[in-house]
């Protein structure tokens, strides 16, 4: 069978068209949220190894990711007021 003896109408169909539409929104929706946690994790250990390169204390370190983990927290608080 020859691509040019496929009934290429039935591909083109409005429903298809709109299952596959939003199968891709959803996709790039998982993919991105997926993307933006393991971003913000290999930002953390970069600002962990950073700062044991410094000589920062374990205790230091602890304070200063509770800190910015609880301003993320926040963040995502006034997020949900708007």
């Amino acid at each position: 069978m020859l691509l040019a003896e496929v009934n290429w109408n039935g591909l083109f169909d409005k429903d298809i068209i709109f299952l596959i539409c939003v199968a891709l929104v959803f996709i790039v929706a998982i993919t991105s949220a997926a993307w933006k946690s393991l971003e913000g994790k290999r930002m953390d250990t970069r600002l962990k190894e950073q700062m044991i390169a410094s000589g920062y204390k374990a205790d230091e370190i602890e304070r200063v990711i509770k800190a910015t983990a609880s301003k993320k927290g926040d963040d995502k608080n006034k997020d949900d007021d708007d």
